[in-house]
C-alpha cells in the first residue's frame, strides 16, 4: 500500500517537469517572434543618383537604398572635358548658363583611339530651383588622339562628326564602322538614350552645385 503514494508522486513530478519544459519552449518561441520588427510600408519616394538612375526607400527605417557605385572611365572624363572646349558642343546662348555632356563609348574598353561615342550635350540655366534645358546637341562623334602613354592632353584631341542635311547618311557610313553603327542602333532600341539624358540631367544639377546624395 505504501507504493501507491510514491507512484502518484512520481507521476505528479513528471507532469510538473513536462509543463515546465513546455512553458520554456513557448516562452522562447514568443520571445523570438515578438522581437522581430513588424513590416514597414515605405513611401514611394525616389532619390536621383549621380549616374542618372533612381533608388527608393527600403528597410525597417525606410532609408534610401545605396546608389550604384559609379565606375569612372578616364577616357570618358577626358572626352567630356574636350567636348566642352569645342564650340560645336558647348556654347552660350544665355547669361550664367552651364554646359554639360554625357558620353557613351561604343568602342571596347581596352581599345586605343580612335573612339566612337554618342554625346548628349546641353546648355542649362537655373530657374525656380531647378535646371532648365536651353539648347542641346545629341549625336555620334569619332574622337581622335595620338595614343601616347601619358595623361590626356586636351590640346591633342580632335574629332569628326557627320554633317547635317543630305550629307549626314554619307558621313555616318564613311566615318563609323558598320559594327559601331549596329551597337548604336541597339543602344537606342534598349532605351540607352533615355539613360544618357538622365545622366546629363544629373551632371547639370552638379554643375549648379546641387548634390544628388
Amino acid at each position: 500500500m505504501l507504493l501507491e503514494p510514491q507512484a502518484n508522486n512520481r507521476k505528479i513530478l513528471l507532469i510538473i517537469v513536462t509543463l515546465i519544459l513546455l512553458g520554456g519552449i513557448v516562452l522562447l518561441v514568443w520571445q523570438k517572434y515578438s522581437s522581430e520588427p513588424s513590416p514597414v510600408a515605405c513611401t514611394l519616394e525616389a532619390k536621383l543618383c549621380p549616374d542618372g538612375s533612381a533608388v527608393g526607400r527600403t528597410g525597417p527605417k525606410c532609408e534610401f537604398a545605396e546608389c550604384p557605385v559609379e565606375k569612372t572611365d578616364p577616357r570618358k572624363e577626358a572626352i567630356r572635358e574636350y567636348l566642352l572646349t569645342q564650340k560645336e558642343f558647348s556654347w552660350k546662348t544665355t547669361e550664367n548658363s552651364q554646359n554639360v555632356c554625357a558620353i557613351e563609348i561604343f568602342s571596347e574598353e581596352n581599345n586605343l583611339f580612335p573612339l566612337f561615342v554618342w554625346a548628349n550635350c546641353g546648355e542649362y540655366i537655373w530657374v525656380d530651383n531647378q535646371t532648365k534645358l536651353v539648347s542641346g546637341f545629341s549625336g555620334r562623334i569619332k574622337i581622335n588622339y595620338p595614343n601616347e602613354l601619358s595623361f590626356f592632353d586636351l590640346s591633342k584631341f580632335s574629332h569628326e562628326a557627320p554633317r547635317d542635311g543630305s550629307f549626314q547618311d554619307e558621313d555616318i557610313e564613311r566615318i563609323f564602322p558598320a559594327e559601331i553603327n549596329q551597337k548604336i542602333s541597339l543602344f537606342q532600341q534598349q532605351g540607352g538614350m533615355e539613360s544618357l539624358t538622365q545622366e546629363r540631367e544629373a551632371l547639370a544639377l552638379k554643375s549648379f552645385g546641387v548634390t544628388t546624395e
